[in-house]
C-alpha cells in the first residue's frame, strides 16, 4: 500500500511576528502549562517554608540573642573570690529571720561576712570537684571563691559554694555583699523580659521577613518586642511567687540536689514559674495584625515552650555543672532559654496547623512550599508588599491582583478585574467559591486550597 505525500507545514516570517501568537502563549501560560521540573526541585525549599520551622528558628535565635547580651552581667546568686581575713568555726549569727537550716561557722572575706550551713555548704578544690573539707580547715590569708546568697534582714552571705583558689588567683579587695545582692537581683529580673523581648521580636518579624513585606516586618517585630518586654516583666513576677508558693508547700531546700525528690520538686517548680512567665512571647504578630487567633496560638505556644525549656534545665544545669555548681549555669541558661525560644515557634506554628480551617498552599512560584493559613480576612493577592500574599518578581500579575473573603462557612476568590486573570483548575474566573483542592493560577505563581473539614473526613 503506498503512501501518499507528506504534507509540509511552512511558517513564515510573518507568521512568526504576528502578535496572536503571544497573546496565545500568554493565554496558555495562565491556564497553567508548565515544563515539568524534577521532584526533587519542587521540594528544595519546603521544609524553609514551613511556618513551624521557621517561627521555632526565629525563636531559637531570639532567645539565644538575648542570653548572649545579658549574660555578662548576670550572676548565679553572689559570687566572689578574695583573701580570707578571719575564720571563726563557732560562730552563729544572732538570727536570721526565714531560714530553716542551722548556721554555724564565719568566714571574713574581702570585708564580708561569710556564714556556713553545716552539712550543706559544699567545699570543691581548683576543678571544682567536691572534697571532704571544713570550715576549720580554713587559714587566714589562703584564697577562696564563694557562692551564696544573702542572708535574710543581713548585710551578711549564706554560703552554698566555697571553693578554694591558688595564692596568685584574681581576688576582689573589698564587696558589699548588698550591692552584689541587688545587682544580681535586677539581671536576674531582666533576663526573662529581655529574652521575651528579643522572641518577640524575632517571632512577630520573621513571617514579614519570609515573605519579603519587609513593613509588616518591622511593625510586627517591633509590637512583638514591646509586648514580650512589658508581657514578660508582668508575668515573671507572677512566676516568681509561683516559685516560691510551691517550694513552701513542698518543702523549701537550700539544696535540689540532696535528694531526687528535692531536685524533681524544683524541676517541677521551674517548669511551672517558666510556663506562666513564657506566655509572652510570640504575641507580637497577633497584636500587630489584630488577630485573636493568632494571639491565642502565641498564648499556647508560650506556655508549653516555657514548661519545657524550664523542666529541661535543671538537669542540664546538674549535667554541665556537676553537684558543686560553683561553675554556673551559663551553658544550661543558653541551652534552656534557647530550647523555649524554640519551642514557643515551634508550638505556635504546630498550633496554627492544627487549629486552622482553611490554607493556601504554593505549589509553584518563588515561595513554593509556603503555606498561609486565613487567620483573616480579606486575604490580599497582588504584586504589592501591602497585601497578604506577595507575589513578587512576577511581571503578570497586578499590584492588588486577587483577594479571599470569609463567605459565611466557606471563603470566596475575587478577581480584582486584574490584566491577566485569575484561574481555578483552569477556569477563568470573575468569583468562586473556593473548595478543597482546587488549584488557583494567578500569573506564574500556583496554589492549592485545603480545608480542615475535608482533612478530618479523609
Amino acid at each position: 500500500m503506498s503512501e501518499g505525500p507528506v504534507r509540509k507545514i511552512v511558517i513564515t516570517k510573518e507568521d512568526l511576528l504576528d502578535p496572536k501568537i503571544d497573546e496565545a502563549i500568554t493565554i496558555e501560560q495562565s491556564y497553567g502549562a508548565r515544563v515539568a521540573g524534577p521532584v526533587e526541585e519542587k521540594r528544595r525549599f519546603s521544609l524553609f517554608y514551613s511556618n513551624w520551622f521557621y517561627l521555632m528558628l526565629a525563636g531559637a535565635i531570639g532567645a539565644f540573642a538575648a542570653w548572649a547580651l545579658i549574660e555578662p552581667y548576670f550572676a548565679d546568686g553572689i559570687i566572689f573570690s578574695g583573701r580570707i581575713e578571719q575564720v571563726d568555726p563557732q560562730a552563729v549569727p544572732f538570727a536570721f529571720y526565714g531560714t530553716t537550716f542551722a548556721i554555724k561557722g564565719r568566714i571574713r572575706v574581702a570585708g564580708a561576712d561569710v556564714y556556713v550551713i553545716p552539712e550543706k555548704t559544699r567545699f570543691t578544690d581548683e576543678q571544682k570537684k567536691v572534697i571532704p573539707y571544713s570550715i576549720g580547715d580554713l587559714k587566714p590569708g589562703q584564697v577562696i571563691t564563694v557562692m551564696g546568697e544573702q542572708a535574710p534582714d543581713s548585710s551578711s552571705m549564706l554560703a552554698v559554694v566555697v571553693q578554694l583558689q591558688q595564692p596568685d588567683w584574681p581576688v576582689t579587695a573589698r564587696v558589699s555583699v548588698s550591692e552584689l545582692a541587688t545587682t544580681q537581683i535586677i539581671f536576674a529580673f531582666l533576663l526573662f523580659p529581655m529574652v521575651a523581648a528579643f522572641v518577640g521580636l524575632m517571632i512577630g518579624s520573621v513571617e514579614g521577613i519570609i515573605c519579603r513585606t519587609f513593613s509588616r516586618a518591622a511593625w510586627c517585630g517591633a509590637v512583638g518586642l514591646i509586648a514580650g518586654l512589658v508581657g514578660g516583666a508582668i508575668s515573671v513576677i507572677i512566676a516568681g511567687l509561683i516559685f516560691a508558693l510551691i517550694g513552701l508547700i513542698g518543702g523549701d531546700s537550700a539544696d535540689p540536689t540532696a535528694s531526687a525528690g528535692a531536685f524533681v520538686l524544683f524541676m517541677f517548680r521551674r517548669g511551672l514559674a517558666w510556663t506562666v512567665a513564657g506566655v509572652a512571647m510570640g504575641l507580637g504578630q497577633g497584636i500587630a495584625l489584630k488577630s485573636g487567633k493568632l494571639v491565642v496560638n502565641a498564648i499556647i505556644g508560650g506556655m508549653v515552650g516555657g514548661l519545657l525549656g524550664g523542666l529541661l534545665f535543671d538537669p542540664i544545669n546538674l549535667l554541665i555543672a556537676g553537684r558543686a555548681l560553683l561553675s554556673g549555669a551559663e551553658a544550661s541558661r543558653a541551652i534552656g532559654l534557647t530550647i523555649i525560644g524554640g519551642a514557643v515557634g515551634l508550638m505556635i506554628g504546630f498550633t496554627d496547623m492544627l487549629t486552622r480551617d482553611a490554607w493556601l498552599k504554593v505549589i509553584q512560584g518563588p515561595l513554593r512550599g509556603k503555606e498561609f493559613s486565613f487567620n483573616r480576612t480579606p486575604i490580599r493577592m497582588g504584586s504589592s508588599p501591602k497585601n497578604e500574599i506577595y507575589l513578587f518578581k512576577d511581571l503578570k500579575i497586578d499590584p492588588n491582583h486577587a483577594e479571599i473573603n470569609k463567605l459565611r462557612d466557606t471563603y470566596e476568590l475575587v478577581d480584582n478585574e486584574s490584566s491577566t486573570g485569575t484561574f481555578v483548575n483552569g477556569q477563568r474566573i470573575k468569583r468562586h467559591r473556593l473548595a478543597d483542592g482546587d488549584s488557583i493560577h494567578i500569573g506564574d505563581s500556583e496554589f492549592s486550597y485545603s480545608t480542615r473539614e475535608k482533612k478530618a473526613r479523609s
